[in-house]
């Protein structure tokens, strides 16, 4: 007998329920994919034309301008010392001249040099500026003294008493006396000399300089002592000095004792060109290498005290 039983009914028709849902939605997505789909393809613009009623900017595509710059000028060092901000200098140093250049050393031939570039200069020796005048000794007696100096820029032998004036140095001495003074010996006490000290008044300077036969009167101011390579004259220079030869002038710059060197420019005739050059005096090992090195290596500088016979007095 045929027994209904409402829980296996419920079940198929929630069953039957879920189907159709399931049925309805699939449908119902099938047609907004439609949709879609068409409004895709359509060329009207999706906003109407009030919507887009916006600023406009117009565009100028003209070419620029293109920016011109300068020729770069050639530094004091030289014609070949040019660069520009987009071209860092490239330097290199020739140890044959001793100098700094701006091609390779062995780039550059003996033969193709330019005679201009040549420095006719050498440095000797850079050295606080000894007084140009020197008391070296004296004669005489009490009241009736002699003294002798020295005139460092010839090395002459000048004699002169109390009250002269010596027109070769120009100065004039305005005082000579001996003194006892105390002088300091190394490594052992100090003993009394007798030293001679001349008052002086120098003409250019307009000053009054005090000089003793014991020591070299120093400034604390650089001199240099230079020589041509071609006719071996020496010049004693201080910076700001002028060196005038056939092929130009050179221009004495900066001094460095220690360092021992002086930075020389080199003017042409027609003053259009300069060239600035490093010189450092030349090494032991280089007077030896080119057979210059003699036994008196005394500075140029150094000032020999002189004996001075005694004369009978006038």
């Amino acid at each position: 007998m045929f027994k209904f039983r409402l829980s296996e009914f419920l079940d198929k028709l929630i069953l039957l329920g879920a189907m159709v849902v399931f049925l309805l939605v699939g449908i119902s997505s099938i047609r907004s994919t439609k949709k879609l789909d068409t409004l895709s393809r359509q060329d009207t613009p999706m906003l109407s034309e009030s919507k887009m009623d916006v600023q406009t900017y117009s565009v100028d595509l003209r070419s620029p301008h293109s920016a011109t710059w300068n020729r770069p000028q050639s530094q004091s060092r030289g014609e070949d010392w040019v660069f520009d901000v987009f071209t860092p200098p490239v330097l290199y140093y020739n140890p044959a001249s001793r100098e700094f250049t701006v091609s390779r050393p062995e780039l550059v031939q003996s033969g193709s040099k330019d005679p201009w570039k040549s420095f006719e200069l050498e440095l000797l020796e850079v050295r606080q500026r000894p007084y140009r005048l020197q008391l070296v000794g004296y004669a005489g007696e009490d009241g009736n003294y002699l003294a002798s100096f020295e005139y460092i820029p010839s090395g002459e032998l000048l004699i002169a008493r109390e009250g002269k004036s010596l027109v070769e140095a120009g100065v004039k001495i305005i005082s000579f006396e001996v003194k006892q003074m105390q002088v300091e010996q190394e490594g052992s006490m100090p003993v009394f000399e007798k030293v001679g000290v001349a008052r002086l008044l120098d003409y250019e300077s307009g000053e009054e300089i005090y000089l003793t036969n014991l020591e070299t009167k120093i400034f604390s101011d650089l001199e240099a002592k230079v020589r041509t390579l071609q006719g071996g004259d020496i010049y004693l220079v201080r910076e700001g000095s002028q060196v005038e030869l056939d092929t130009g002038f050179y221009i004495i710059g900066d001094l460095s004792e220690n360092p021992q060197e002086a930075m020389v420019t080199k003017v042409s005739v027609d003053g259009g060109k300069r060239l600035s050059k490093l010189l450092k005096p030349m090494s032991l090992e280089e007077m030896k290498k080119q057979g210059i090195l003699h036994e008196d290596t005394a500075s140029p500088f150094a000032i020999r005290p002189r004996i001075v016979s005694p004369k009978p007095n006038s």
